[in-house]
């Protein structure tokens, strides 16, 4: 089964726990088999003349087996939870890992809270089915067989009834399947959709106040959850439907069992025991076909899940290449090219940038000077045009997620800050790590907020307890305190007063030597003492 090898490698990480899991859950079978032929036995003795020794003795036998399930139970569900929360995890990282490993182009196209609850609910019905299957499956195959075989050598005219019944459920599934599938499929659409509406109205709450739209979100997300409970009323119907028929199916089974149950008691071929041991297998077996049944219903909603994950895993991945640099001296762009949905953004674009130049990308809004940058940092490494090399190596062959963690420092003019401490801003670290960063903080004139709120201040998650101009300024001190050969700042003394925009520019040309600088800029300051300026003109029709 495809689900099976879409899985196997998060299944096999817990093989053992697995293989203990199953086993107790066979042996949990394997006593309900047993149970019957104890209830028989003693019904039919005590129908012979059982004493009290007889009753205590079946009492003793029940209530040991009673505990055992119990205890079996507990062990179990823990064991069930640890395997498939890890499972689900593992597999969720696994598909949020692929995604960030695709163009930046087709995740700007995706709704963020969209992808994610559909990735986590999708990765967590794939394991849970897996778990589900792997637990019921044997054990009612173990339903199936044995009383089934024991139900032949008591009666083989009801044993060939029930072969008809099972033929009956597969024929049903058959009928049903792609029904089942379809109204699925629009279900979990519907609901992916829909909160990702719901957290839309979390994430734009600044939006609607300032533009006082409560009715027409209120509006959007109503159309969303009436898509959704249509598509779930929709779902159930066909679900009921679907169990319906097997109701009315295990209605028939069990009016012809009473039948001819009845009639081998009236023939004195059974006794009350005989009866009751007959009665119990029979429905082990019935309700195991019953499980077969539904697990064809089931397998239908979890392939939906899988077709989707699947979908995701088959986009591409961008395709970096596998050397590692150690320094870069120059970055060169040759006849470059490239374009947004087919409108050209950067047109034959080429240009040298070398160690001991602080360089100036000035233009109109629209001109292209983030896109360029983007093509220098290796963003949209399969979809540009043309020649970007990193020392005369193109940065195709380069490992790219190796060179900007250790060689680009990237100042963006407006940063989104992760909710945690200043500290991990700077350095993407959990440990309390020493930075020298007085150096910088003077420069920024970033005394008094630093030393106020200090490195352990929690920026919280939609960083409203820090200013944009304060962000700003984590975000340069980050690159500063990287200090890496390529140095890239993306408007950053829009922030700064004059006198700490001087500082900061006379800091640059004392450390420009040894570093590639590169700023982008509307700051006439900054502009004076560039040592070169681009000017970049718009392209975009």
């Amino acid at each position: 089964m495809k689900i099976f090898v879409f899985c196997k490698k998060y299944l096999l990480r817990h093989k053992y726990t697995l293989a203990v899991y199953i086993s107790i859950m066979l042996i949990s079978s394997a006593l309900g088999i047993f149970l019957p032929f104890i209830i028989g036995r003693f019904l039919d003795n005590f129908v012979d003349g059982a004493n009290v020794e007889d009753i205590f003795r079946f009492a003793f036998v029940f209530g040991a087996i009673s505990v055992l399930k119990i205890l079996k139970g507990y062990v179990a569900s823990i064991m069930h939870v640890k395997m498939e929360s890890g499972m689900s995890y593992a597999l969720n990282r696994d598909t949020m890992n692929h995604v960030q490993n695709l163009s930046l182009s087709y995740i700007n196209k995706q709704d963020s809270a969209y992808l994610s609850q559909r990735i986590g609910a999708d990765s967590g019905n794939l394991i849970t089915f897996c778990i589900a299957v792997l637990q019921n499956i044997i054990s009612n195959a173990v339903m199936v067989v044995l009383p089934f075989i024991i139900l032949v050598s008591m009666n083989a005219f009801i044993a060939v009834l029930l072969i008809i019944f099972f033929v009956v459920y597969v024929v049903l599934y058959f009928i049903f399947r792609k029904a089942i599938y379809t109204a699925g499929l629009a279900l979990k659409e519907a609901q992916s959709k829909f909160f990702s509406r719901c957290l839309e109205r979390l994430r734009y709450i600044k939006l609607i106040k300032i533009n006082s739209i409560h009715a027409q979100m209120n509006e959007r997300t109503d159309q969303s959850f009436s898509v959704a409970q249509n598509a779930t009323i929709h779902n159930q119907k066909v679900g009921y439907f679907y169990s319906g028929l097997d109701g009315i199916v295990s209605t028939i089974a069990q009016i012809v069992l009473f039948v001819i149950g009845g009639m081998q008691i009236l023939a004195g071929n059974f006794t009350i025991g005989m009866f009751t041991v007959f009665t119990s297998y029979f429905n082990m077996i019935l309700n195991s076909g019953r499980y077969f049944f539904g697990l064809g219903a089931y397998y239908q909603y979890v392939l939906v899940a899988y077709n989707r994950l699947t979908e995701i895993f088959e986009q591409l991945p961008e395709q970096y290449g596998s050397r590692i640099i150690k320094d870069i001296s120059k970055v060169e762009l040759c006849n470059v090219n490239f374009a947004y949905a087919n409108k050209m953004a950067i047109d034959n674009f080429n240009m040298s940038f070398e160690k001991g130049k602080i360089y100036g990308i000035v233009g109109a809004n629209g001109a292209g000077k983030s896109t360029l940058i983007s093509l220098i940092l290796g963003l949209y490494i399969d979809e540009y045009d043309g020649i970007i090399k990193y020392d005369d190596v193109d940065i195709r062959q380069i490992n790219m997620w190796a060179a900007r963690k250790e060689l680009i420092a990237f100042s963006e003019q407006e940063p989104l800050l992760l909710g945690d401490t200043i500290r991990y801003n700077l350095t993407f670290e959990d440990a309390e790590s020493q930075l020298s960063i007085d150096e910088y903080i003077n420069i920024l004139g970033m005394e008094e907020f630093i030393y106020e709120r200090t490195l352990d201040f929690v920026i919280n998650e939609k960083n409203t307890n820090t200013s944009g101009g304060e962000k700003q300024k984590i975000s340069i001190l980050k690159a500063l305190n990287k200090n890496s050969p390529v140095m890239i700042f993306d408007e950053p003394t829009s922030a700064l007063d004059a006198k700490t925009t001087d500082k900061f520019m006379q800091y640059l040309g004392a450390i420009k030597q040894d570093k590639i600088i590169i700023l982008i800029t509307h700051d006439a300051i900054v502009k004076n003492q560039c040592d070169e300026i681009l000017e970049l003109t718009s392209t975009l029709s």
